[in-house]
């Protein structure tokens, strides 16, 4: 086994999770070490004590991180009036679903129903939602919720096949937040015995989880990374000995799958990352690779094992081949801010000011939202990356007709 000196190992204490033992076994009889991508795997996924899977809400005000659905509810109102306008382009066929991954307790599909009674209210009154949510207790919230309201004839439960293939729709497939959930694996640039990328393995030594380089697994290697460097214009010439980057083949791999569950429409996905010309350059070559826990944010992913938020930046490069591998064309890419002030964000803001009843605190406060929500210092500058299936994609949708600004 290649291992590192130990100066150039990065260690962290155990913790007391019940995950340390079930990750140590694992690398015990692995033979000494597994990848930090089977590692993330489960921290965020084990099915009994993973972060995604716990049947405490982890996400919001009082959890780990905000997401744009829970910053207001012009988010998912504002993405129905790009829905109708998909629906439009579609010819308004009278079966159209929306299928949304990662749905959580269905904060942003009650949203968008919302958006379209207004934005669309033909399409309101038929078109079918479908929920993809990997956490029962999250599914049966969901569900509690849209029964509330009156939803749970429109709104349901979808559930995909082991190879992550859903039945073909006709609409729109929306993927909030999602590709940043993979695991990823964590490749460092070296030049022992020769340069060249080396992975970065997980270990258990001393008592504490730790790092270690090694040749790339086949996994890493079959996702290109070489490849992938050289078409973002990096070179030999532009890396240097411990610049570390992340891949994601099971990012890649579902996002075909999602692809292939599209039957006719359009898949938006929505994340924070860079297409990889971007993403592989200047400061993040020291690796997008963050932990988050309370509202705090680390780059040491080994503390509270299962009890923190794992993510990476997305390479939307990547999820677009992924995309046009399951046949799919590019309607376009853009920033979150330019996206949702194209679908006139803040002309809901401009009409809440006329509103009755709506103090001047409830305005101040929901302009503080739309503000986080289009900041380009912040959430504003999240990826949206929108592809096709069998429709139209000229002249450019309404999502995309204001040009992103360059970082």
């Amino acid at each position: 086994m290649e291992t590192t000196p130990p100066e150039a190992t990065t260690q962290a204490k155990a913790t007391d999770s019940p995950l340390t033992a079930i990750v140590r076994d694992e690398i015990a009889a692995a033979g000494g070490r597994i990848t930090f991508a089977r590692f993330m795997a489960l921290a965020l996924y084990h099915p009994e004590h993973g972060y995604y899977l716990a049947p405490e809400r982890r996400p919001g005000r009082g959890g780990d991180f905000l997401t744009a659905p829970e910053t207001h509810p012009f988010f998912g109102i504002t993405i129905a009036r790009q829905i109708a306008e998909l629906w439009d382009r579609l010819g308004q066929p009278a079966e159209f679903t929306i299928r949304e991954y990662g749905a959580g307790v269905g904060g942003l599909a009650y949203d968008i129903l919302a958006g379209l009674a207004e934005a669309a209210p033909a399409l309101a009154g038929t078109v079918r939602y479908r929920l993809i949510e990997p956490n029962p207790y999250r599914r049966a919230e969901a569900m509690a919720a849209m029964r509330e309201v009156g939803l749970d004839q429109r709104v349901t439960i979808e559930t995909v096949d082991p190879n992550g293939v859903a039945e073909p729709i006709t609409g729109v497939i929306i993927a909030n937040e999602v590709a940043d959930a993979f695991p990823v694996h964590r490749l460092v640039w070296g030049d022992d015995p020769r340069p060249g990328l080396r992975e970065r393995y997980v270990t258990w030594r001393d008592g504490a989880f730790a790092e270690e380089e090694g040749e790339l697994s086949p996994e890493a290697r079959a996702s290109d990374p070489d490849g992938m460097l050289q078409a973002a214009g990096v070179t030999l010439a532009t890396l240097a000995t411990g610049d570390t980057i992340e891949v994601s083949p099971a990012a890649a791999a579902w996002f075909t799958a999602a692809g292939r569950g599209l039957g006719r429409g359009y898949l938006i996905a929505i994340d924070y990352g860079y297409e990889a010309a971007e993403l592989y350059q200047g400061h993040r070559l020291a690796g997008t690779l963050r932990a988050y826990s309370q509202h705090t944010v680390s780059d040491d992913p080994f503390r509270h094992l299962g009890r923190q938020d794992l993510t990476a930046h997305v390479n939307f490069t990547a999820l677009r081949r992924a995309g046009e591998a399951a046949g799919l064309t590019t309607a376009g890419f853009t920033t979150q801010g330019a996206f949702l002030s194209s679908l006139g964000l803040g002309d809901l803001l401009v009409r809440q000011q006329t509103e009755p009843g709506v103090t001047a605190q409830a305005y101040l406060d929901t302009r503080a939202a739309v503000l986080h929500l289009i900041d380009p210092g912040g959430m504003g500058r999240f990826g949206v990356l929108v592809m096709a299936r069998d429709a139209p994609v000229v002249p450019p949708l309404r999502g995309l007709a204001i040009a992103p600004p360059s970082f």
